[in-house]
C-alpha cells in the first residue's frame, strides 16, 4: 500500500525574519542637502580616453578594427549625452576659455 502524506495547508516560516529595506532617506540621502545649481556638464575632447587607457581590446587580429568600431561608438554615446545636456539646459557653453 502507498502510504499518504499529511496535507501541510500552510507553512509556517522557520528562522530569521527577512531583513528590512532601508528607508529612502537612508539609501537616496537627505534631499534638502542637495546644491540649489545644478553643475553644467562640459562635452570631453576625447570621450574614449578611461576605456583606452585599459589598452587594446582583447581580439587577436581585430585589434585595430575592434578600436575603430570601439572609439565611433564612444563619440556617439557622448553626442546623445550632449544632446540630453542641452534639451535639459545643463549643458556647459563656455566659449571665454581659450585652448593652446
Amino acid at each position: 500500500m502507498s502510504t499518504r502524506r499529511k496535507s501541510g495547508g500552510a507553512k509556517k516560516r522557520r528562522g530569521p525574519a527577512a531583513p528590512t529595506t532601508p528607508s529612502g532617506l537612508a539609501f537616496w540621502g537627505d534631499p534638502h542637502a542637495l546644491d540649489d545649481e545644478p553643475v553644467l556638464i562640459r562635452v570631453s575632447d576625447h570621450p574614449g580616453a578611461l576605456i583606452g587607457s585599459l589598452g587594446p581590446p582583447p581580439l587577436t587580429g581585430q585589434e585595430r578594427t575592434a578600436e575603430l568600431y570601439l572609439s565611433v561608438m564612444y563619440d556617439k554615446a557622448a553626442a546623445l549625452a550632449a544632446a540630453l545636456a542641452a534639451s535639459a539646459d545643463m549643458l556647459d557653453t563656455d566659449d571665454d576659455e581659450t585652448t593652446a
